[in-house]
């Protein structure tokens, strides 16, 4: 059969004459009502807690045969495997971190991109388009289309940041006859240029998946396919459901990274505590270095339209625990004339003012404790306010870490506004076992964020941060990347905003300190 992708997307001549009138009449919003009534009505879908789909599979092109399973749980949760020897592919997400495992392979947690494809793979599957509009999950009409010679809506849905499906509507029916799932998009901006910027995602090189769905049978009131065509890197397979539960048990463990039984891992709470103890050392040996900083900002409006985009650079400098940036190029320009002048006498301006700050608290025993015991604290309300589960060691970077997941514990109640902010984060730590210190850290609000009841400000489920850390000169791990995905109301304006750090040439210096004008000065290497 004929791919949906490969069809020509301009519309035949009978269905331009024949259903104009339908196509200029329709809205996102519309086309899903329709779908949701043929499946069965938004009530019913929205009940679902758990599906499971099996089947037949057989590869067209050999006439091998194999097995296909999916299974999902609300909210958030899916597993998906293909098995046609000597392929196996299992793809997962248990709703703190995603994973996959090819044939003849080892099972590995996913990063950046991938992880975020699958993060929002998982509420769309779950979510059955009941609450696409409450839930932020973009829509966008494209157009009518022909698909196996059936008039369809075309629209596009973006699930997450760079993560879109092209879902296809039967104009008759109104049930989903094609979806095609492109391979999610780079984000942000690209490297800025320079020799030592590096990408700390593996961007996924596959081609787009397609699946075509046919023969909808009613299953507890509610229309499933009986039998699906999916294309997947060039080869096309034909699924025959041979079974489908609803809300039938399944067990959290399904979507878990598959424990290994070779060498005993360390106790999570005690390698926590010890990453703890490393991480206010860092903090001290910090003060002690510089370096380059790349900072990459794109901002967009509500709808998704970007409204800005900038590439910065800057010399980093740390005092106590406060940043000071001295700008050096914008958009790929150096800093010249009255904006460099202008520049240099800022960053003079806040170095000294931090300088006098970070000497005063140091004189003051007091203020210092108080400052510790405050950072602690933040450090205890994340390791109260998150459950941490299913460690497991793999190979990141070259080195052997040891990754867990973390998500709300639901055991604790939050007495602090930042306790209840930390409770609706889920995502993944990547620990160096040796070092005792983070290699990487991925997390989502799972919820939504308000403050002050939402009136001040509120973040949006599905804002991501990404933290990275790399060994300078074999002494301590130190930033060397960082990744915020942020859709936030601050009062009365909407807006979103995506930002890449990545630090790099870390050099020790100290300071002079004179009010009016301090000079950082490189160390020079002991002779």
């Amino acid at each position: 059969m004929k791919s949906c992708f490969g069809r020509a997307l301009c519309t035949s001549l009978a269905l331009f004459f024949g259903g104009a009138s339908a196509c200029f009449a329709q809205t996102p919003q519309k086309i899903i009502d329709d779908y949701l009534h043929a499946e069965g009505g938004a009530k019913v879908l929205a009940k679902i807690q758990t599906l499971t789909i099996a089947g037949n599979l057989r590869e067209d092109a050999s006439e091998t045969s194999g097995s296909y399973s999916l299974i999902t749980k609300a909210p958030n949760k899916f597993y998906s495997e293909i098995l046609i020897e000597p392929q196996h592919t299992i793809s997962a997400y248990n709703g703190m971190s995603a994973w996959s495992q090819e044939a003849g392979g080892t099972p590995h947690t996913l990063t950046g991109t991938d992880a975020v494809e699958w993060a929002g793979t998982a509420r769309y599957l779950n979510e059955r388009l009941v609450d696409a509009k409450k839930d932020k999950l973009g829509a966008k009409f494209v157009g009518m289309e022909n698909v196996a010679g059936r008039p369809a809506y075309h629209v596009e849905f973006l699930i997450a940041p760079g993560v879109s499906r092209e879902v296809f509507f039967d104009t008759q029916t109104h049930l989903i006859v094609c979806e095609i799932i492109p391979p999610p998009t780079p984000r942000l901006l690209p490297a800025s240029g320079r020799g030592d910027s590096q990408p700390h995602d593996k961007e996924s090189l596959r081609t787009a998946d397609e699946i075509d769905y046919f023969d909808y049978k009613p299953v507890n009131g509610i229309l499933e396919p009986n039998r699906m065509e999916l294309h997947r890197g060039g080869h096309i397979y034909q699924i025959a459901i041979t079974r489908v539960e609803i809300n039938a048990p399944v067990a959290d463990s399904i979507f878990d990274f598959p424990r290994a039984e070779d060498r005993p891992l360390p106790d999570v709470a005690k390698l926590l505590l010890d990453v703890e103890k490393n991480q206010m050392a860092v903090e001290n040996i910090l003060k002690q270095y510089t370096c380059h900083l790349s900072e990459e900002e794109e901002k967009t409006d509500s709808s998704g339209q970007v409204t800005s985009r900038s590439v910065k650079e800057y010399d980093m400098f740390y005092i106590g625990e406060d940043e000071v940036r001295h700008m050096l190029a914008k958009d790929g320009k150096p800093l010249e004339g009255d904006e460099k002048k202008k520049e240099d006498e800022r960053f003079s301006k806040d170095f000294d003012e931090k300088k006098k700050k970070q000497t005063e608290l140091e004189n003051d025993p007091k203020k210092q404790a108080k400052r510790d015991e405050e950072e602690q604290a933040q450090i205890s309300d994340f390791l109260r306010a998150e459950r941490f589960t299913n460690p497991r060691r793999e190979l990141f970077r070259g080195q052997e870490v040891i990754v867990f997941d973390f998500g709300p514990n639901p055991d604790y109640k939050p007495k602090k506004l930042i306790e209840s902010i930390v409770q609706k984060l889920s995502g993944v730590l990547w620990v160096d076992e040796q070092a005792r210190d983070v290699a990487r850290l991925e997390a989502r609000f799972n919820d939504n964020v308000k403050i002050g009841g939402g009136i001040l400000a509120s973040l949006s489920k599905g804002s991501s941060l990404v933290l990275e850390q790399t060994l300078v000169n074999n002494e301590v791990w130190l930033p060397s990347y960082s990744e915020v995905h942020a859709a936030a109301r601050v009062v009365f304006f909407k807006v979103k905003q995506n930002e890449i750090d990545r630090y790099s040439d870390y050099k020790k210096f100290s300071s002079e300190v004179r009010l009016g004008g301090s000079t950082p000065v490189e160390e020079k290497p002991k002779q």
